[in-house]
């Protein structure tokens, strides 16, 4: 009996200590002063395309399907210009609600797209700030082919596939994008850098990017064969070469973008591109493909 009691005893006294350290803790985290971000490229043989927008407090709810959200949130009014050195083009506010981001400035200038060796510079004033940047495109370098191979237990789904010869010059970076038929545009499946493989072939996969980014809300059901593209399926590969400042925002960005969500996840730095604001600004030197998988 005598254990008992010395037993009840000692649960009590922690059931008191552990009340007693059990206390609420308010964070007052304070509004971080508004930035201007800026998402822009320029690919070989396209004009450029620039979006602003205004940065936003990182636990603010952003309804993308409200009109006054989206008004308040992209910079409609800002000067923006980009020129290769010696030809400047003043770029034109356009909507598109085909594309995504649905707004953007775009340069109109046939004598500016984008051709692979050439340096781009971006100048932009908006709301009483001056912000700048440069990309390069890189030479394209070209796939040697795409394909797919079927899941070793369900032959039915598999991943994409792609064969490539890198040149002997080390620092080649690559960027890869991908869809499937009845997908309104490509998305991001990955970055690789040539740094274990300079100079010789390779063969690398990568899976079926959802439709849509997980931010953007759309009402397709997630099917069974998600990541993955399936018989009949008609893949379309955008494969780009960019330069190291590029790529060190992207891979940045996609790590960010990554733990978007997760309270649990280790803090990420974007290293963005743009002075005098944050961002990227991407030359890509892209090339295109499609692929049947059998049925």
């Amino acid at each position: 009996m005598k254990k008992i009691i010395v037993y009840s005893s000692l649960l009590f006294v922690m059931l008191i200590m552990f009340q007693a350290c059990e206390q609420n803790i308010i964070i007052d985290l304070p509004t971080p002063e508004p930035m201007l971000v800026v998402d822009g490229y320029i690919e070989n043989d396209e004009n450029a395309r620039i979006t602003i927008s205004r940065s936003v407090p990182y636990f603010e709810q952003i309804n993308l399907t409200d009109i006054t959200t989206l008004q308040n949130l992209f910079v409609s009014n800002a000067s923006v210009f980009v020129s290769d050195g010696i030809i400047t083009d003043s770029l034109v506010f356009t909507i598109d609600p085909n594309s995504f981001p649905p707004v953007y400035f775009k340069s109109t200038n046939p004598l500016l797209v984008g051709q692979p060796g050439k340096t781009y510079f971006l100048t932009i004033y908006a709301e009483g700030d001056t912000l700048t940047s440069y990309t390069t495109i890189p030479p394209l370098v070209y796939l040697d082919s795409i394909y797919w191979k079927p899941d070793p237990v369900n032959n039915d789904i598999g991943m994409g596939w792609g064969h490539l010869t890198d040149p002997d010059t080390l620092g080649n970076i690559y960027r890869l994008f991908a869809k499937r038929q009845g997908y309104p545009y490509y998305v991001s499946a990955g970055t690789l850098s040539d740094k274990t493989f300079n100079g010789t072939s390779t063969s690398f996969s990568f899976n079926r990017p959802d439709a849509y980014p997980k931010y953007i809300p759309n009402n397709e059901p997630q099917d069974t064969a998600r990541f993955y593209f399936v018989r009949g399926d008609t893949i379309g590969v955008k494969f780009c070469t960019i330069d190291s400042r590029s790529y060190d925002f992207i891979r940045s960005y996609t790590i960010a973008s990554a733990s978007f969500g997760n309270p649990f996840a280790s803090p990420t730095f974007v290293k963005s591109n743009i002075i005098g604001g944050f961002g990227g600004f991407v030359g890509y030197g892209a090339s295109y493909y499609q692929y049947i998988v059998p049925q």
